[in-house]
């Protein structure tokens, strides 16, 4: 018998399957919401550099505008803020920065420019590292013109900065303490002269102190004075300070207007992409004309005009994306933006995902290593808003600024204190906020008070 011989068929069977497809647009449009202001007009420009059907007109509103910072105050100043976004950048200032912007509050002319030299040989710890010769000398001026605008400088610095030794330092912390018995100044007026009269006893002695005026003006001294106000130069926002070191313009400008928090993203200000003329007619004649492009040249240019408009494309709906979650995060937010970090309150980016209809994820990389403008001027990270650490961390700060030098406070000091302030903590996350606030153990700080 032959052996069964088995047949084979090859049917072709058509079926109707789903396969993931990738959006080469939406790509684009995910790695554009990614980036921050400086890094996204980089690659526009790039852009524009390959593709000549691609025209770019970038304005940064802040080109003109001196990098200087602005003061952190009350919001009764916040119309008076200067409109410079780098300057709210918190990665981007320092004290000289913030007292060439408020020198223009109380000099003009001449004076202010020998200010502004002044200002510039103010070192860190808030002292003139110059004398009033050397600058009178360099400048061709009156040295009791450079005195005047010496004066002018320390009366808008914070107390005690522009002095040009320890005892000047102190008096001018003196001058803006209320209700200071006299015998106080009069011991700081002679500190100086301390080491020739024996010390501080002899001192008080010499003065005619009792021995509870002595204590008393050692306390105030001790707790009320420092060496170095220039070291405690520092917003309200310090410790707010985003990790990106290169996050040094807003991509969000909130603006007060009488009862409404205002949203502007800093790209929508700043930048214009449209397709070239040129190339926009040529390519809508081909679209006219109804015929393919036969030559080389003509594809190779309607395939540069969908790739400018596919940017566009992009690019708007990145704006569209970043201004519903900033405007969703304000509304959520307003009593943080307009109050402080005391009154931050718990949101997460699956929150403002429910609000804007938009992905968790989408949420997340808009807001990355991204930088908002508050309305008072001030420059914070995206992450500040979801943080909601933020207002126990505030708090912890406020009572380590607080602590005796002699005995800095533990964490379950730290803790129980907490606890009175309505923040019911572990003492292992008090170390993970002291931590996450550069803040030092208290045998590390003990060990600081005493060197100082």
């Amino acid at each position: 018998m032959f052996p069964e011989v088995l047949e084979l068929r090859s049917d072709l069977i058509a079926g109707v399957d789903q396969l993931p497809c990738v959006n080469c647009q939406l790509i684009v449009r995910s790695e554009l919401l990614e980036l921050p202001c400086l890094d996204l007009l980089a690659r526009i420009h790039d852009e524009a550099e390959e593709n000549p059907a691609l025209e770019v007109e970038c304005e940064l509103p802040w080109e003109d505008v001196p990098t200087v910072a602005p003061r952190y105050a009350s919001a009764r100043q916040w119309e008076d803020v200067p409109t410079d976004p780098a300057a709210r950048a918190p990665s981007d200032f320092d004290l000289r920065d913030e007292l060439h912007r408020r020198i223009g509050w109380a000099a003009e002319g001449r004076r202010r420019e020998i200010a502004a030299w002044l200002i510039e040989c103010i070192d860190e710890r808030g002292y003139l590292a110059t004398s009033i010769f050397e600058v009178a000398l360099e400048l061709h001026e009156e040295a009791a013109e450079v005195e005047a605008a010496l004066r002018a400088v320390q009366r808008v610095a914070p107390p005690g900065v522009g002095a040009r030794n320890l005892r000047e330092c102190l008096l001018l912390q003196l001058d803006e303490l209320p209700d200071v018995p006299g015998y106080v100044r009069t011991v700081v007026e002679h500190c100086d002269r301390a080491l020739e009269r024996g010390g501080w006893p002899a001192l008080c002695e010499g003065l005619g102190l009792t021995a509870t005026q002595s204590r008393e003006a050692l306390r105030v001294i001790r707790s009320r004075l420092t060496p170095y106000p220039g070291e405690q130069f520092r917003t309200r926002w310090h410790h707010l300070l985003p990790n990106n070191p290169q996050a040094t313009r807003p991509d969000v400008i909130l603006t007060l207007r009488g009862d409404e928090i205002e949203v502007a993203l800093t790209t929508s200000q700043a930048l214009t992409v449209r397709v070239a003329d040129a190339y926009h007619r040529l390519d809508e004649r081909m679209r006219r004309s109804s015929r393919r492009a036969e030559d080389g040249a003509t594809k190779e240019v309607r395939s540069q005009v969908r790739s400018a408009r596919q940017l566009i494309w992009s690019l708007q709906e990145r704006e569209r994306s970043l201004f519903r979650i900033s405007r969703a995060i304000v509304e959520q937010q307003r009593e943080f933006i307009l109050g402080g970090p005391l009154d931050h309150v718990p949101l997460t980016h699956k929150r403002i995902s429910e609000l804007t209809g938009l992905h968790e994820s989408t949420v997340s990389r808009a807001t990355m290593a991204k930088l908002v403008q508050m309305p008072s001027g001030e420059g914070v990270p995206f992450t500040v808003f979801f943080d909601d650490a933020l207002p126990a961390k505030t708090v912890l700060r406020g009572i380590l600024a607080g602590e005796a030098a002699v005995s800095p406070l533990t964490d379950e000091e730290l803790q129980a204190a907490l606890h009175e302030e309505g923040y019911p903590i572990a003492r292992r996350t008090v170390n993970k906020y002291r931590r996450a606030l550069g803040i030092p153990s208290s045998t590390e700080r003990l060990r600081m008070y005493q060197a100082a």
